[in-house]
């Protein structure tokens, strides 16, 4: 069986993950996590193919056990301190017999650096052929390698490919499993 992740927000309220657009944008949940966007407004105004919604009416998920990615990320940050302590953990099968979910694996060799998304880098989410990763890819421990010896910031989940889900997420289909 293959599983997809998503962090568990701090101070979370309620059984379901919510997209930013669907959020009430004056409680400080949508303030905390609308931050992560600044200098990157573009990535927000960008529409997903299949899904044909935007990138903040999803709910996004990773394809690699947040375990495996902790682990390999404390190697290049020895400092790493997590403010989230738990995740949840779906099967595919439930996702894809209740949501409408693409896997977004961006292409790295484009050169344009743009966040435009295109076609080629979504496909429709489906249980035969999902691909769930098992090792931190390539590319995301030489952006921590680079961050740790030029400075900046240690993102969790670049270059990983990330699965998309469209609307309210209930984590009652979920297990949860703290770090």
């Amino acid at each position: 069986m293959s599983f997809i992740y998503h962090l568990k927000p701090q101070n979370m309220e309620g059984k379901s993950l919510v997209p930013l657009n669907q959020m009430d944008k004056e409680k400080d949940l949508f303030q905390n996590y609308s931050k992560k966007y600044i200098g990157r407004e573009e990535l927000i105004q960008q529409s997903f193919p299949i899904l044909n919604c935007l990138w903040n009416d999803v709910v996004q998920f990773s394809a690699l056990d947040p375990r495996i990615i902790v682990e390999e990320l404390r190697k290049y940050n020895e400092d790493l301190v997590l403010s989230r302590k738990s995740f949840y953990k779906f099967s595919v099968k439930d996702i894809v017999s209740n949501y409408e979910a693409i896997v977004f694996d961006r292409d790295t060799s484009r050169k344009d650096k743009s966040f435009k998304i295109e076609k080629h880098e979504v496909m429709k989410l489906e249980v035969d052929t999902y691909k769930e990763l098992e090792v931190v890819p390539k590319r995301t421990i030489e952006y921590w390698k680079k961050m740790r010896d030029e400075g900046g910031v240690f993102l969790m989940f670049p270059f990983i490919t990330h699965v998309m889900v469209k609307g309210l997420v209930d984590t009652s289909l979920a297990e949860e499993i703290s770090f």
